[in-house]
């Protein structure tokens, strides 16, 4: 009989995925950022065209605002605890699903239990069921 196991999926952390986290991340936050100046654009530009609803456009476009400003800080925290990491530091990256077959007589607990795939430089480097 077959099964789906869960394998939690951790990246081992090398200097070259270190900057690959960072930039990518530092991408994310001035992507963030343009966001903010096209709101703030949008925002003025709405209330100079409805100046009736001027506080109610301000206040929608604040929670549009404060979205993205929580998100930036997030972003910024992961840069800041990334860069602080020692070399081999395991990353989680997420969980896929596996197809694992067993029988009358295997132990149930270990077809239970979560297995794990280590990655380093985006090749696997183990895999332990």
């Amino acid at each position: 009989m077959n099964i789906i196991k869960k394998f939690e999926v951790k990246q081992l952390l090398t200097e070259s995925s270190r900057g690959f986290y960072i930039n990518k991340w530092k991408e994310e936050i001035a992507i963030l950022l343009q966001e903010c100046e096209q709101i703030q654009f949008e925002k003025k530009r709405l209330q100079k065209k409805r100046p009736s609803d001027k506080e109610w456009i301000a206040e929608q476009f604040e929670k549009e605002l404060h979205s993205r400003n929580e998100k930036i800080s997030i972003l910024e925290y992961k840069v800041e605890q990334i860069e602080q990491l020692p070399p081999e530091s395991e990353i989680h990256e997420g969980e896929v699903d596996a197809i694992q077959s067993i029988e009358v007589g295997d132990e149930w607990k270990a077809a239970e239990q979560k297995g794990k795939i280590i990655i380093k430089d985006g090749i696997v480097q183990s895999i332990t069921p």
